[in-house]
């Protein structure tokens, strides 16, 4: 494939005359270096997953390998260069590339903040903050000692700031793709996690911006001078952005929210949202707060607006696209060489090991003093762990001001991956199974549960269904969840339910002062669905409809995949509807087609007592979608003496096509009943179906094909 790719490229880039079309070229390079990207993540994601490791390892492990330290830089045909060639900017990839990774880190975020609980995040302000700036204050003092004791810098060197402030940042991103892929996102630990990782990375910009405003300040002279003209007011500039910004975007969503409410479809107001989070960013990146702040930052207050459910599926996709790109790209960062070098693999774990023993220590102290046990406490701490974009931002900036050498900014970048080697699989861990992190119900939702059982699946499908367009019409968003069960979430302004759907089951979860809602809303569906029910037994099965369906039509499914001498009987004993269902039935349990008697007995009786499956030509078809049979099962019989099937005609049934299928199974269930319909139309079929006398003979009656020159005229 890749292969194929390239060798695309040779007929445009081999010959002089297309030399002066540089843009192309690069352009062609961009798609090529995308798509290669992209289907690399993937690949290696589904590695990592089968090796039981966090995915993002798996794209940062292909980043290293497809980066221009290794394969990037191998010549391929039209790119003698490479495809990620060493670029001579800021980062070894190109600004072109870099871009979609950044990009790819504002809408990840945004979708983290949409998709975090603003409920579980108000009451755990209080726990975030205590546990960012314990943890901040361990790890700013491992940040400082790292470069002095490993690299003998002087303690008021601005290279030392750069450490500190790489050593309190952390990573939004990193840590919320872990807790969404266990679905832990809403729990109070993730909660704690996210917010105080938000504030340790408002820390760390503040360090950075620090750094920023010393410049070529010699702060051994006249420090506190210096300190109070450049340093303070530009820590404060960056901290009064970050709580301005905070509040105009929680302020503004509700008002935005109900301005574009009735007025843009869901699609449309995503991408409206996704538009504002990208200028917002950009505002923030120009003033020296990072872009995936303020991207988070309109994450959590579009979560407290009613459509937040609904945005966050639909820029699911684009975070689907753009976050592989970002650790890959991260990946390219690293050159693998570092790994065989004492001098920089050494100063780098460690500084990854003690940075993460000191975010562990500093996270748990305030975790467990304010309301979570030894468990959450640990969650919380390993939460803290991974570095990743700010991390690379500050080591970037680091090296693009020149005062770093390439071994400072490599010692940083081992440090990151090895964080993330550390922290992300031990974060993953710690949140296997269900045990709870905190001490009492702090960290749950009072919720009321509505709920109604029900006699068979249709039904549930009928009230599911009905309340669902009952709450869109009543100006909910409906919103459905990837869970392993049918979970629907629904939202209005302030009110939300949770619709939980068995197959013949509903549970409505809401909050107290919501359960008013659900109860009134499940009550008119159930009455209205009865009314309709009833109606319909009024209304006769047109029989030019059931004509219609002896009639069968054309379908591309073949009997010979379904129907067997083993599941056939020749002739039938039973005088009477039932008891022949019950032959057919009893065929298929001996040739082990299903698996429950009892169950496929009932349920084709029921759908038989609704209307009769008897058609014209002496044929029937009884047949039930039942969970007694796995697949598809099929049985023909013939009665020789005939059976009442209440036929279109009102002729005895002679041929009896018994067809079983599994609920959930996409079988082909009406396709095959149309094909029996279809294939006996056949005259000659089905006078040498009706004239076997043993199964073999009228399976095989039933299923050959038959020359038109052997039929009868």
């Amino acid at each position: 494939m890749l292969l194929f790719l390239f060798l695309l490229a040779v007929p445009v880039f081999a010959v002089d005359e297309f030399q002066d079309l540089a843009m192309t070229h690069e352009i062609t390079r961009l798609l090529l270096e995308l798509g290669v990207v992209i289907l690399a993540a993937k690949a290696g994601g589904a590695l990592a997953r089968r090796i039981g490791v966090p995915e993002l390892l798996g794209e940062v492990t292909i980043g290293i390998l497809l980066g221009p330290y290794a394969l990037g830089s191998v010549g391929v045909p039209g790119f003698p260069d490479g495809l990620v060639p060493l670029s001579g900017a800021t980062f070894p990839v190109s600004l072109q590339l870099y871009g979609f990774a950044a990009v790819g880190a504002v809408v990840h975020v945004l979708v983290v903040g949409l998709e975090s609980d603003s409920g579980v995040f108000a009451r755990a302000r209080r726990r975030g903050l205590s546990v960012a700036l314990g943890s901040s204050i361990l790890s700013l003092i491992v940040g400082a000692l790292v470069p002095i004791v490993f690299f003998g810098l002087p303690v008021l060197d601005r290279r030392v700031i750069f450490f500190a402030a790489l050593s309190v940042s952390t990573s939004l991103g990193i840590q919320a793709r872990i807790l969404h892929a266990s679905k832990k996102i809403a729990t109070p630990e993730a909660v704690a996690i996210v917010s105080s990782s938000l504030m340790q990375d408002g820390f760390a910009i503040v360090f950075l911006a620090i750094a920023l405003a010393v410049g070529g300040i010699e702060l051994g002279r006249d420090a506190d001078a210096s300190f109070a003209r450049t340093v303070l007011p530009v820590a404060l500039l960056a901290l009064g952005i970050l709580a301005g910004g905070t509040f105009l975007a929680v302020k503004g969503a509700p008002r935005l929210s109900r301005l574009f409410r009735e007025k843009v479809s869901p699609n449309l107001y995503a991408v409206i949202v996704v538009g504002v989070t990208l200028l917002v960013s950009a505002l923030f990146e120009a003033a020296g707060v990072a872009s995936i702040i303020g991207a988070y930052i309109i994450g959590i207050a579009f979560s407290r607006t009613d459509i937040s459910d609904v945005l966050a599926e639909k820029t699911q996709p684009i975070s689907e696209f753009f976050v592989p790109i970002l650790y890959v790209v991260m990946g390219m960062l690293v050159d693998w060489r570092v790994l065989l070098d004492i001098r920089i693999l050494l100063p780098g774990i460690g500084f990854a090991f003690l940075s993460a023993g000191a975010k562990i220590v500093g996270s748990a102290i305030p975790a467990l003093a304010t309301g979570f046990n030894k468990l959450g406490a640990l969650r919380v701490g390993l939460g803290t762990v991974c570095r990743g974009e700010v991390a690379l931002i500050i080591a970037s900036v680091g090296l693009a001001l020149g005062d770093f050498s390439v071994e400072l900014f490599q010692v940083m970048i081992v440090m990151i991956v090895f964080s993330v080697a550390l922290g992300a699989p031990a974060l993953s861990l710690s949140f296997k199974g269900s045990r709870s992190g905190t001490r009492g119900s702090w960290g749950e939702l009072a919720t009321e549960e509505t709920k109604i059982d029900l006699p068979n699946e249709e039904l549930a499908d009928l009230i599911t269904d009905g309340v669902l367009r009952v709450a869109d019409e009543d100006g909910f968003f409906v919103h459905r969840l990837e869970l392993e069960g049918t979970v629907y979430r629904l939202r209005r302004e302030d009110s939300y339910l949770t619709v939980y759907r068995t197959p013949t089951t509903i549970r409505i979860n809401s909050r107290p002062q919501d359960t008013g809602i659900a109860k009134t809303m499940l009550y008119e569906v159930i009455v209205h669905v009865r009314d309709r029910v009833t109606r319909i037994a009024d209304v006769a099965v047109p029989t030019e409809l059931r004509r219609d369906v002896a009639g069968g039509a054309a379908t591309g499914v073949s009997l010979h995949e379904h129907l067997s001498p083993d599941s056939v009987v020749v002739p039938l004993e039973s005088t009477d509807k039932e008891g022949v269902i019950g032959e057919l039935v009893d065929a298929l349990y001996r040739a082990n087609r299903i698996n429950d008697r009892e169950t496929v007995i009932a349920d084709v009786l029921e759908r038989e007592a609704t209307v009769s499956t008897g058609m014209e030509r002496g044929i029937a078809i009884p047949h039930a979608r039942t969970a007694g049979v796995t697949g598809i099962a099929v049985a023909v019989g013939l009665s020789t003496e005939g059976v009442d099937f209440s036929a279109l005609d009102g002729e005895p049934t002679h041929l009896v096509f018994l067809v079983a299928s599994a609920p959930h199974d996409r079988a082909p269930h009406l396709q095959l009943m149309a094909a029996i319909a279809k294939q006996m139309r056949d005259d000659d079929r089905l006078q040498n179906a009706l004239a076997a006398t043993a199964p073999a003979e009228l399976c095989d009656a039933i299923l050959r094909s038959i020359p038109a020159h052997e039929k009868q005229t």
